[in-house]
């Protein structure tokens, strides 16, 4: 039973919380201000349970500081949307980690949301991801528009880095390659940025570190028209959903991934196993690395869901296909992070929602 130091501990730092949700738009706050209460009491029990007071201060630091950035991001969207009704469908050439990009609209009629979210327990979030969606009519008929999500490993400034450094790269030699065939120029790019990655590595220590080195995963995606070309080194994800069916596209390189697919292990006993966080293959822990590439055909009404595993590690995919089939791109991105928050938030979480409109 919580004693009455941990309760009013937890009720003080609760009407803080509740005090600083007041500077998000009221319209976020009728649809998520309850949700987020509630999973902020949560993790400020949790905290003090195995940290005491010490780990309230430090939840409630990094909450304080993930609460002004996003409510200036809300701020912001709320902004460019009025912007939109007056002056159309203008929208920007890249969204980058953590603005969500609110109903962005082009050619390829697309619904695109994003963000990104610190967990319940990290003390610095370790994810990065873009959305790039071309202005030029000709640069999106050519290129298609990008989705990049990575999950960086290496303590903060260093995984922090991996991550930047990936979405970044990827994006920027991406769009200058010349190259015809999508696939080829994506790899190119992934494998552009694990060069850059690992020269910084050598550049510290002479070596990969597990210990002190950096990497990162990076789940890459160009939809053009009604091909989607994904590349993937790691254990972020993609997902399409079709017709109220959810797949997983990628393929995750992780030991409890090839546990269940050499049939070692059911897929519930490796959300469990000890291992489930081990992989063998990222960005920036050898010279050369090898980059998976898969193509699909998307439809009218289908969605794509990119996410590292703080997302698909705790919500089962029949959980993100009903949320995203029942919410618009902007609020399912923000329901899929507040699940995996419930469900007690250990990771950084980040998510990209696309929807292919009729």
């Amino acid at each position: 039973m919580a004693s009455v130091s941990t309760l009013r501990q937890v009720a003080l730092a609760d009407r803080c919380y509740r005090l600083l949700l007041l500077t998000y738009p009221a319209d976020f706050r009728r649809a998520y201000a309850a949700e987020m209460a509630s999973t902020f009491r949560a993790c400020c029990r949790e905290a003090l349970r195995e940290e005491d007071s010490w780990g309230l201060v430090r939840l409630s630091g990094s909450t304080i500081y993930d609460l002004i950035t996003t409510s200036i991001k809300e701020h912001l969207q709320t902004l460019l949307s009025r912007l939109k009704h007056l002056f159309g469908n203008q929208v920007p050439l890249v969204s980058p980690a953590g603005l969500d990009a609110m109903l962005l609209t082009a050619p390829l009629r697309l619904q695109v949301a994003q963000h990104t979210d610190i967990g319940c327990k990290r003390i610095a979030n370790e994810d990065n991801l873009i959305t790039v969606l071309p202005e030029d009519p000709q640069i999106l008929q050519d290129k298609g528009a990008l989705f990049v999500v990575a999950d960086g490993m290496g303590g903060h400034t260093q995984g922090d880095r991996a991550s930047e450094l990936a979405v970044s790269t990827v994006r920027e030699v991406y769009y200058q390659e010349m190259h015809e065939d999508k696939a080829s120029s994506l790899v190119h790019a992934i494998k552009q940025a694990n060069t850059l990655i690992h020269k910084e590595n050598m550049a510290w220590s002479g070596a990969f570190d597990d210990k002190t080195g950096m990497g990162t995963t990076c789940i890459a995606a160009i939809l053009q028209e009604k091909t989607l070309t994904v590349a993937n080194v790691g254990d972020s994800r993609i997902y399409v959903i079709h017709e109220g069916q959810i797949r997983q596209i990628s393929r995750d390189h992780s030991l409890v991934a090839d546990m269940v697919r050499a049939g070692l292990i059911t897929p519930e006993q490796a959300n469990h196993h000890e291992q489930r966080n081990v992989i063998y293959r990222a960005l920036g822990t050898a010279a050369e690395i090898d980059v998976d590439v898969f193509e699909e055909t998307v439809a009218e009404g289908d969605a794509l869901i990119l996410c590292t595993d703080g997302l698909c590690g705790l919500v089962k995919d029949e959980a993100m296909l009903q949320i995203v089939e029942t919410y618009q791109p902007e609020e399912s991105v923000q329901q899929l992070i507040a699940r995996a928050n419930a469900a007690g938030g250990p990771d950084n979480i980040t998510a990209i929602v696309v929807r292919v409109t009729a």
